[in-house]
This record gives structure tokens, sequence and C-alpha cells, in this order.
């Protein structure tokens, strides 16, 4: 909304937190799947931890796509220009494509998958669904941020992939380096007796 003052939305400011969560619980679930076969985690993780992770994966998936359709639909019915410029911005030709593959693969697709029950207990089948969402967060920024300076004409330059790169790059350094100073399981915690969890599988 900073690269378009003249436009505000309270929704969309709301959808990049809910993006946000959904990100964070996208990464510590391909964490968790990495972790899953090494010490310490492999002996504390059970179905039940990663069924929560789905359930909640699938409830920020859902609001994330609620508060988009509820949002494009309240512009769309008040048909005020400075409203809905922005997205006629984004949804001029090249756009449409991109919204529509937010429509199918940021919202459709996982909600399908995380439908399922045996998927959402199955580490390695949901760190799958995390990672595609992991990649509909990025195509979501790129439909939020580049219509701004490129209008209605869809561009591609090499520094859309290379700016997360670098900034993911740096932001996974600096997780890595402070996880060495910190342990991975809570201390003098009574639901673990010697690094194992009391949760049945």
């Amino acid at each position: 909304m900073s690269l378009e003052p003249e436009w505000y939305s309270t929704i969309y400011g709301m959808m990049t937190i809910v993006g946000a969560v959904l990100t964070t619980l996208a990464f510590a679930i391909l964490w968790v799947s990495f972790m899953s076969t090494r010490a310490p985690i492999a002996g504390m993780l059970t179905t039940r931890h990663v069924h929560h992770l789905g359930n909640l994966l699938m409830a920020f998936t859902i609001l994330w796509a609620y508060m988009a359709f509820s949002q494009f639909l309240i512009i769309w019915s008040g048909n005020l220009p400075e409203d809905s410029m922005w997205h006629l911005r984004r949804l001029g030709s090249g756009w449409n494509v991109i919204a529509l593959i937010l429509i199918v693969g940021h919202f459709f697709v996982p909600f399908l998958l995380l439908l399922s029950r045996r998927r959402k207990r199955l580490v390695r089948s949901l760190a799958r669904v995390a990672a595609g969402i992991l990649v509909m967060r990025l195509v979501d920024l790129f439909w939020l941020i580049i219509p701004a300076f490129a209008g209605a004409q869809v561009t591609f330059h090499w520094l859309y992939l290379a700016a997360p790169a670098a900034i993911g790059g740096i932001w996974l350094a600096v997780f890595f380096r402070d996880l060495k100073g910190h342990p991975l399981l809570p201390l003098h915690d009574a639901r673990f007796v010697d690094g194992q969890s009391i949760y049945l599988h």
C-alpha cells in the first residue's frame, strides 16, 4: 500500500499478517520435516504434532483465501474508481493469468490436498504441500508489488528472483547462526523424558 498511497485497504493490511503466518507455518513444517530423522527431534516428533501443524496450515490457507475474496468482492460491488484501479492494474493482460495461478495454486490445490487426514499426518507429504505454499507466497508478493511499477504489462527481470534469493539467504544464515546457540527441545519440560516425547504416536 505504501507503493500506491492513493489506495488503502484494512483487509489487505491484515492479509499481510495472515500471509506472514502462513509463510512461517510452511517454513516450520519444512524444518520439522528436515529434522524428523535427526536427533533430538526424531525421538520427540509424533503424528499428533504433524497433524496439528497440518490443521494450522489448512486454517490459514482458508483464512488467506477468505480475506482475499472478501476484499475483492467489496471493491467490485462498490465500484469506486480510487479502489477499483488497484485491481484493474492486477487483472490486465498477463496479470489475470497470475491471479488465476494464485486462486488455484495458493488456495484450491493446498485446500484439497490438506483435506486428507492421512496427508496431514505424514511429515513428508505435508512438507511437499508446505513447499508449494512457499512458492505461491512468492507469486503472491510478485502480484501485489510489481504492478505498482510495471502497470498493466507483465514484466520479468532477473532481480525478481535474485532479490528474494538474496534476502532469503541472509535470513536463513541468521536463522541457522542463532539456532546453534539454543536447545532444540525445551529444557526441564515434564512432557519429555530423556529427550523422548511421552505422547504416543
